[in-house]
């Protein structure tokens, strides 16, 4: 019976976990939790108020094996772990420290203050992201319409193909070669965009040359750094609050880092620690930090004051992480629109301009 139940167990973490709730309901759910501990509740008691409202069915399976948890004597932290598919390593840390000093309300407010901001990040980085792909492949599809369907179709007008201009005879080629391949050139594109993947989640040489690349490219660099920035000051100072002792901070920042050469700089920072030195040691010549922050670090450091300069500068680098991605969208999209109308402009170009001759012709 202790297999099936764990089997079972392990077969609804896998279902809740494909249909997690999203960063708003995450977000809403610490609002309320604090909320409620300012009414005085206990955790336990505040968390069964919440399964009486939750109208999300995913959620409130989390809710309700938070309850079950904590009813058999666990602290929250300890509940939250054992759902770290939803809660991450950096908030079941700041849970933990919080449990222990007693300011709960302050650090689950925080929390859901950075879920908040982060959601909003997300959303103008994956729009950012999404628009120029989407017009990219739309622009794909209209281009194999035109040439598998209408340019076929239309060049049977004329009288001798032999005649045609060279462009229109360049696009006919590319008609037929994609008529005849284009099974093939799909299975290539979706093998390209697989094999991207992998390579980018298994093959580590490749991962280092992508991230590095992110932060090369002169518009997506600025907004890169602003985000590592953001997040670093935000983090940092939420987990000093805490009190999270520094090796643990660093090594919690190690893990929530994406990008390959900001995760190695926490672990240098990390270790830079563990062996007596200041965080500054790692940070003085680095180039993927503002010299600014470097130096308040290097000021603020030996001080109780670090978390609260922290916190005051953690949304400069939001806000103007969210002036980097507007600028960013602002320079691709022109840029976007003429490449689709330089594409499509060629194309018609090809098609009217034979037209244009046959015309003459009959005048």
């Amino acid at each position: 019976m202790d297999i099936l139940q764990t089997i079972k167990d392990k077969l609804n973490a896998i279902i809740v976990e494909i249909n997690k709730p999203n960063l708003s309901a995450k977000a809403n759910f610490f609002r309320l939790l604090a909320v409620s501990q300012k009414a005085g509740l206990w955790v336990r008691d505040a968390l069964k108020s919440l399964q009486e409202w939750e109208k999300n069915q995913w959620m409130l399976v989390i809710i309700n094996d938070l309850v079950e948890k904590l009813t058999e004597w666990g602290s929250l932290a300890d509940a939250m772990e054992n759902l770290s598919y939803f809660f991450k390593s950096d908030e079941i840390e700041l849970i933990r420290s919080t449990e222990i000093t007693g300011n709960m309300v302050q650090t689950l407010e925080e929390i859901a203050d950075n879920l908040e901001s982060s959601q909003e990040v997300e959303a103008k980085i994956k729009k950012a992201s999404v628009y120029p792909i989407m017009m990219i492949w739309l622009t794909i599809v209209a281009v194999v319409v035109l040439l598998v369907k209408v340019f076929p179709t239309i060049i049977e007008m004329y009288w001798d193909p032999e005649q045609l201009p060279w462009i229109t005879k360049f696009f006919l080629s590319a008609s037929e070669y994609l008529q005849e391949n284009r099974y093939k050139l799909l299975i290539w594109v979706i093998s390209v965009i697989v094999a991207y993947n992998l390579m980018y989640n298994y093959w580590l040489l490749f991962k280092i040359w992508i991230d590095k690349l992110f932060l090369k490219v002169p518009v997506v660099k600025g907004v890169v750094q602003m985000y590592y920035m953001s997040r670093f000051a935000q983090l940092l100072s939420q987990f000093y609050a805490a009190w999270v002792s520094p090796v643990v901070s660093f090594k919690l920042l190690a893990n929530i880092f994406d990008n390959f050469h900001y995760k190695r700089k926490m672990v240098e920072i990390r270790n830079s620690i563990g062996a007596w030195f200041s965080s500054y040691d790692s940070l003085e010549w680095s180039d993927l930090f503002d010299p600014i922050l470097v130096q308040i670090i290097n000021v603020w450091e030996n001080t109780w004051s670090l978390s609260a300069v922290l916190a005051r500068i953690a949304p400069f680098y939001a806000t103007t992480l969210k002036n980097d991605i507007d600028a960013m969208m602002a320079v691709f999209e022109p840029a976007i629109m003429w490449f689709i109308a330089w594409i499509v402009g060629t194309l018609l170009w090809a098609i009217y301009l034979p037209m244009a001759d046959m015309v003459n012709q009959i005048w």
